[in-house]
């Protein structure tokens, strides 16, 4: 199955996510570098302090202050109570008495006992990045979001409908529509689910976008990491087809060589079309394109292996 064009830069901000363990945080952070690549100025944001960016970027860690990592990005990680405090100074005027708050557990209560407010404080500071404006033009042409799992995602987006529906005024209700007018604007936002082709993530991909879409969230292309390469058929004797090709290429391999290659060419074999008809069924069961990337056979994803997943994601920038 090939591969179909699409955008991920179609919105302004593009919102991440996938099953734990699908590699959301390395896709997001490639589409930042591609993006770059393009001449955007981007703002790469992850949530909650989850210090997953840093090590690809060769930092220790990301503050909530906003700071370049790599050229045309700037990273930040967002965190509610700093959120919180940003909230006050910019509506309340009280930098002092906010800060005085952080020592204490009212930020803790209040964004764990308010409904949706710790989201709407996480996701409202990527708002006021999207809509920031320098001389006239936007401070950020690209935004990607690093957000929670799929399986907190709705709630996560909800938050601020929830908040415009409870609240019926004040600066809160105001805030949580501005979030709402975004997220929900297919101009200003997309939501880019990163899976791959295995049956589980698949099937949770599958319910998210059922989810999503009935809350007039837009969705981008869907992203499938890790594919593996498709092997040209062994035939029904892969230990002789695998002893001919090595004739061929003048290699004397002995039968317990040949017979290893042949048992891990199978294995391999069988998970590519394993994972085929995982991405078919997917393509059959939802109308949204898909963007494949290899999988890398490496011991961990350093900033080299994300470079080249970046390379990949450069066709689907514009």
């Amino acid at each position: 199955m090939s591969t179909m064009p699409a955008s991920l830069t179609a919105a302004r901000v593009a919102i991440v996510s996938g099953k734990g363990g699908v590699g959301k945080t390395t896709v997001a952070a490639a589409l930042a570098i591609a993006a770059a690549r393009a001449g955007k100025n981007v703002l790469l944001a992850e949530m909650e302090d989850r210090e997953a960016f840093a090590p690809i970027f060769g930092l220790r860690k990301l503050a909530y202050t906003e700071q370049t990592i790599a050229p045309n990005i700037t990273g930040l990680t967002v965190e509610a109570d700093e959120a919180l405090v940003d909230y006050l100074r910019m509506f309340y005027g009280i930098p002092t008495i906010s800060r005085a708050l952080m020592r204490t557990k009212a930020v803790e209560f209040a964004t764990q006992t308010a409904p949706g407010l710790k989201d709407i404080l996480l996701i409202g500071k990527v708002k006021e990045a999207e809509s920031r404006r320098h001389e006239g033009a936007h401070v950020f042409d690209f935004l990607v979001v690093d957000a929670p799992p799929t399986g907190r995602l709705p709630r996560f987006l909800d938050a601020p409908r929830a908040v415009v529906e409870l609240v019926k005024g004040g600066q809160i209700r105001t805030q949580a529509q501005g979030v709402l007018d975004m997220v929900t604007d297919p101009k200003r936002c997309q939501v880019v689910l990163v899976t791959q082709p295995e049956e589980m993530p698949v099937r949770e991909t599958e319910e998210t976008i059922e989810t999503l879409s009935k809350m007039g969230i837009t969705l981008g292309p869907i992203v499938m990491n890790g594919v593996w390469p498709e092997l040209r058929s062994l035939g029904k004797e892969p230990e002789a087809t695998l002893r001919a090709a090595a004739s061929d290429a003048g290699e004397d391999l002995s039968d317990d060589a040949i017979r290893v290659l042949a048992g891990v060419a199978t294995t391999h074999a069988r998970r590519a079309r394993n994972q085929r008809k995982a991405m078919k069924t997917l393509a059959n069961d939802v109308s949204l394109p898909q963007i494949e990337l290899p999988y890398l056979f490496t011991e961990r994803m350093g900033r080299p292996e994300v470079e080249q997943l970046a390379q990949i994601l450069s066709g689907c920038v514009s």
